[in-house]
């Protein structure tokens, strides 16, 4: 075959930074170049239990498309959905297979793709362990008295610990994320404190940082959002001297902030989320201990989230733009526009 190897798809991903799901053909030439392929990925398949696991987020893959970016009276071949050897897809996205398949051979392959990373090796093997030890040091805190919530002395409307994520809404997550990989999942651990006032979040941050809850230096700083609290505003009342008491009278008839009057340098941006979703979010680190047979412990760092917001912001994620429901179908969407650019032409 006389093919210019400069001309590769691949080596093009590479030097241009961008995600191999989004090529619009790969180069896989035979069977055997294509067991080569999958080999190179990690699936042997001349190892049964590769050849299993594969064929099991194939399933999945199916699946999730049909549940989640088909619309009514669109469907997947059937002759693809039978097709049970990934090898022929990439060989059908190559156009080295049935011509008529390769746009869906490689929407499935996408998403076949995106599954394989839609897991954490330390999370599915120790997540119980490791929300544990990361609420543990929240719950010695939170107490009820008088049939209301409180963080020490400060009073919450709620604190939600989030259970853990699915696989599919990592998949969905990633679908829509450049590098497609689960390393850049940092919240499969999450919690989530609803203050009866927009001031309380600064208390809530500054009772976490005195009663050493959480380690301010593990903080990963491109993460951090504030889309409630205009700093700017609230650094010139410290400057005019303003008493605590008087800044969060006013604080909460305040206009919410952009990121240009915050000052903040740029960080990583989620383009589902409405503009009037307002909270304060921080991700952070926490040295995880697990106890092994030998005797000594396996210890890592593990990311998780803390979402702060008062109960009028937390009201406009249950309704309107900034809902949950809303943010989940503009995530959809845009999925469903990567993964099969060829439907809605």
């Amino acid at each position: 075959m006389n093919i210019n190897p400069w001309r590769s798809t691949s080596v093009r991903t590479a030097l241009e930074g961008r995600s191999f799901i989004d090529t619009k053909r790969i180069h896989i030439h035979s069977m055997l170049e294509a067991s080569r392929f999958l080999a190179c990925y990690g699936f042997d398949m001349e190892d049964a239990a590769d050849k299993e696991e594969l064929e099991q987020i194939r399933l999945e893959a199916i699946e999730l498309i049909e549940q989640e970016l088909l619309r009514q009276g669109e469907s997947i071949p059937e002759s693809l959905k039978n097709e049970n050897d990934v090898r022929e897809y990439l060989l059908n996205a190559s156009g080295h297979g049935d011509f008529k398949l390769a746009p869906w051979s490689g929407a499935l392959l996408r998403v076949i793709h995106t599954l394989t990373h839609s897991h954490s090796y330390l999370n599915d093997i120790y997540h119980d362990a490791i929300r544990e030890q990361i609420f543990k040091r929240f719950e010695g805190h939170i107490h009820t008295k008088q049939g209301e919530e409180y963080l020490g002395n400060i009073k919450l409307v709620d604190v939600e610990f989030r259970t853990a994520k699915s696989r599919r809404s990592v998949a969905m997550k990633l679908m829509h994320k450049a590098e497609n990989v689960a390393a850049d999942i940092f919240d499969w651990i999450g919690i989530r404190f609803i203050t009866e006032y927009r001031a309380d979040v600064i208390d809530v941050l500054a009772y976490l940082r005195q009663q050493h809850i959480v380690t301010y230096a593990n903080i990963k700083p491109s993460r951090s959002r504030n889309t409630l609290i205009d700093m700017n505003w609230l650094n010139t009342c410290l400057d005019k001297g303003m008493s605590v008491d008087q800044i969060k009278s006013e604080m909460q008839s305040k206009d919410f902030p952009t990121a240009l009057n915050n000052n903040t340098e740029p960080t990583e941006y989620n383009q589902f989320t409405e503009i009037s979703y307002h909270s304060v979010q921080i991700t952070c680190r926490q040295r995880i201990k697990i106890p092994q047979s030998d005797g000594k412990s396996l210890s890592f760092y593990f990311p998780f989230e803390i979402q702060m917001m008062d109960q009028n912001s937390y009201q406009q994620t249950r309704d309107g733009l900034a809902s949950h429901k809303e943010y989940k179908k503009r995530q959809r969407s845009a999925v469903r526009k990567r993964i099969f650019p060829f439907l809605d032409k």
